[in-house]
This record gives C-alpha cells, structure tokens and sequence, in this order.
C-alpha cells in the first residue's frame, strides 16, 4: 500500500517486543505454580507465629505452603495439642477460621496430634510463644 517494504519487519520487531516481558511474567507465574513454591503474598513467618501462639497450641512442625493455581493457596500442617481439656474439633476449627480470614487460605489440610509424630523433628518444627 506504501511501497515501504520494512514496515512490516518494524511492526513484527514491535509487536514482539511488547508481548515479550508479558511471556516472561506469565513463564515465571506458571513455573513458581508448577514447582508448589509458596505463594509470594502469603509470609510463612507470620503463618508460623500465628499457629504456634493460637491457644490450645504447643507446637506445629511439617508446615507446607503452595499454589494450586494462580490465586488459590493450599496449606498443610502438623499440630501438637498436649492439652486434654481442649476441644479438638473447637480447636481445629478455630484454626481454619484464623487461617481463612488472616491468610484468605481456605484448602487446608491439619492434623492434630497429641504426641508430635516421628516427623517432628528437624527444620520443619515450631514450638509456640511460652
């Protein structure tokens, strides 16, 4: 139409530039999901405060954080309860409730133990406040 052959090479250049750092971002995105990193809006820290000062809690251990997809958090978890007069269903309950409203974490997975299991030790271990 303009006789100007290279316009359409100056267009193509243009058109992949602008779509390049949107392929990055979105490559990053799908990758950090497909590896289950940890949500990079949640803190594990303030998670791991939360459950192990929670009353009724001595301590927690095997604390798992992941994507399932984007926007939507999965977390797993040991608790240790050594308290008998506490109510473990009013107690795992209560957990559910802080960790959905605190963390907006809704799929989660807990056990309550009253021992911690063989898998309570190492460098996935919390004990709570004194």
């Amino acid at each position: 139409w303009t006789g100007w052959g290279w316009i359409d090479s100056v267009i193509a250049v243009g058109i992949g530039l602008w779509v390049l750092p949107r392929a990055w971002a979105l490559l990053k995105q799908s990758t950090h999901i497909l590896l289950e990193g940890t949500p990079e809006h949640l803190n594990i820290d303030e998670i791991k405060q939360a459950l192990s000062s929670h009353c009724g809690v001595d301590s927690i251990h095997d604390l798992h954080v992941w994507s399932i997809s984007s926007g939507k958090s999965s977390l797993s978890v040991h608790v240790v309860c050594q308290h008998r007069e506490v109510d473990w269903t009013d107690l795992l309950q209560q957990i559910r409730t802080m960790l959905a409203n605190r963390f907006d974490l809704h799929h989660t997975t807990i056990q309550l133990e009253a021992t911690p299991c063989s898998d309570a030790s190492g460098e996935h271990s919390y004990t709570g406040s004194p």
